[in-house]
């Protein structure tokens, strides 16, 4: 009995002072490492969903213009075309991307336009009726965008 009331030992049934601090600060500790990791996760998609959303047409001409216009629309057009009939379509597409960025062309219209062009070029060829097609389509929209 004489052990039961001594201090320096706890008493059976009961958790020492030391043992209890000990076990409740370690899930603290995890907890609040996965909080912060969900919290920069989550700052980091909220921030990319801002630039994409303020920055995502800047994001489709540069991409369309370096990318598409540049290596593939020219290298599929027919290969009957001249190299200037090849750059005029060129420069007609890259005006017109150009027109868009500085928000002349409505994105309803440049969506058109990118679709066309996809479309276009998804069996890796471009006939001549497709390539004078674009070009039509671009006039048309750039007509229209720059009247209203």
């Amino acid at each position: 009995m004489g052990s039961h009331n001594n201090p320096s030992h706890p008493s059976e049934g009961t958790l020492s002072l030391e043992s209890k601090t000990a076990t409740t600060r370690k899930p603290r500790k995890q907890g609040r490492g996965f909080f912060l990791t969900l919290l920069i996760v989550s700052g980091v998609v909220i921030l990319f969903m801002t630039v994409l959303a303020l920055k995502g047409r800047e994001i489709h001409n540069f991409t369309f213009k370096k990318f598409v216009i540049n290596k593939a629309l020219v290298a599929l057009l027919p290969s009957e075309y001249t190299l200037e009939e090849a750059e005029q379509v060129r420069e007609t597409v890259y005006r017109f991307y150009d027109n868009a960025k500085a928000e002349q062309i409505s994105d309803a219209d440049l969506l058109e336009v990118s679709n066309r062009i996809q479309g276009i070029m998804a069996d890796d060829k471009i006939t001549d009726e497709e390539a004078k097609g674009l070009l039509a389509l671009i006039g048309e929209k750039k007509a229209r965008d720059i009247h209203q």
